[in-house]
Order: structure tokens, then sequence, then C-alpha cells
């Protein structure tokens, strides 16, 4: 990984600052954002070529990563919310109304709240913010194949036997899986509120479980009403989840300076 990134410097920035700047890469575990940084700090040196400190200046981009992180994981919860709710209240058979842009906004959302929150998970726990990061990225990938599969082939097989209902609750549920792995990793570091991290584990259970559900009754051709049980585990699982996105989001925007045990 580390020498991947280096390569992608220009061959100049290579000869003078590359051992140097490898050897700082192997200092500690990188998260999605650090990858973000180094790409972005190579494009900026393809531009200007400039020295190292255009490729390592975490410390000043710490900060800047929680506001932006804070803000998504705030956007991405409403547009979630927001989305899920209008899918509940749309009465059409196509499978694709407005509320789909509401929910592939909100997943966008979400995943570059992952990225610009992970910054400080990633040193202690790095599998499982990367794991945290890829369930969604690859979720997100697959809600917006369902969605422009039921815009445009309707309810019929589109890859591998799979519907692009089939498809997109897959996205869905990645998505919510890569959530209870970050909201894990969190609670564990400590960086961010404890207690938002644990409603997003308990709402993103509970979303588990209900898509786990619906996918199974389709899947097996089940009819019939959901029941009480299954109405009051989603009206509880969404609350908590976007809750707990929106929670952490918060606590981002108002943390002045990460604990000195996070970074390390």
């Amino acid at each position: 990984m580390t020498s991947l990134l280096v390569r992608c410097f220009p061959a100049r920035w290579r000869d003078r600052y590359g051992d140097e700047f490898e050897a700082i890469l192997e200092e500690r575990p990188l998260g999605p954002f650090d990858v973000a940084d180094i790409l972005l700090a190579a494009i900026d040196a393809h531009l200007h070529l400039r020295g190292i400190e255009a490729a390592s200046q975490r410390r000043r981009g710490f900060m800047m990563s929680l506001r932006l992180g804070g803000l998504a994981a705030i956007l991405g919860g409403v547009l979630f919310l927001g989305g899920l709710v209008a899918s509940s209240i749309d009465q059409t058979d196509d499978g694709a109304g407005p509320w789909t842009a509401f929910l592939l906004a909100g997943t966008a959302a979400l995943l570059l709240a992952l990225i610009g929150l992970s910054s400080f998970q990633a040193r202690r726990h790095p599998r499982l913010i990367w794991a945290a990061f890829a369930l969604p990225a690859l979720g997100m990938a697959m809600a917006c194949v369902g969605i422009v599969g039921m815009a445009v082939a309707g309810d019929g097989p589109l890859v591998a036997g799979l519907s692009p209902w089939d498809i997109w609750i897959l996205g869905v549920l990645g998505t919510v899986l890569g959530s209870a792995l970050f909201a894990i990793a969190t609670y564990q570091t400590r960086v961010l509120s404890q207690r938002a991290a644990a409603l997003l584990a308990t709402g993103s259970i509970l979303l588990v479980s209900v898509l786990v559900i619906a996918a199974t009754r389709v899947w097996t051709a089940g009819t019939g009403d959901a029941g009480v049980v299954t109405t009051v585990l989603t009206f509880v699982g969404v609350l908590a989840f976007t809750g707990g996105w929106i929670a952490l989001g918060w606590t981002a925007l108002r943390l002045q300076q990460p604990t000195a045990t996070a970074v390390a």
C-alpha cells in the first residue's frame, strides 16, 4: 500500500522525498482519510511539485476532516431518514420513486462521513475501519445499480438471477453493516461520543435484522403482513441509526482537540 501511494507522486518528487515519505507512512496504519489525503497531495505535487510538506500535513488536516465528517454525518443521517420515510409513503410499484434520490445522497454523505471521522480510529483499529469503509462503498455502488435497474428493467432478473430490488436491498445492507463496524470502533477509541456510537450500533443491528427479514420474505415468495414487531423494529431502528449518525456528527463539530491516546 505505501509503495503504491508513493508511486502516485512525480518521479522527481520520489527521487528527492520518496524514501523519507515512505518511512513516515510505515510508522503507523493508514485509514481511508489518510489515503484520500495522500492522493490529493499527489495531485498537488504533480501540479506544483512541492516538497514533502505537501504530502504530510495531517495534524493540520485532522480537525478539518472532523468538521467535514461531522457535517457529512448530519446531512447523511437527515437524508437517509428522509429517504426511508418517503419510501414508506410512496405507493408506486416501480420501486424507483423520488425517495431513491434521498437514499443515494444519504448513503454518499455517510460514506464521506466515514472517511472524515475515521482519521483517529484508524490508528488503533485499521482493519475494522477499512471494513467499515469498504462495505458502504460497495453498498452504495450496488444501491446505484439496483435503483437504475428498477427504473429501467423493472422487476425482472438483472444480474446472476437477482432482481434490481435484491441488489438495492443488499446495497443498503452493506451500508448499515459498515455503520455498525464504524460504531464499534468509535465506541472503543472514545474519540467521539460513546452514547452516540452505541445508538448507531443499536440502530444498525435492528435495521440489519429488518432487512434480512424483508429480503428473506421476498426471496422465498413470502406474503402477508410483516407484523407489528417488524414495524416497531423498523421504526426504532431507523430513528436510532439516523440519530446515531447525527449525534456523532454533532460531537465531531464540537470537538476542539482529539485525545492524545486516539491519535497515537
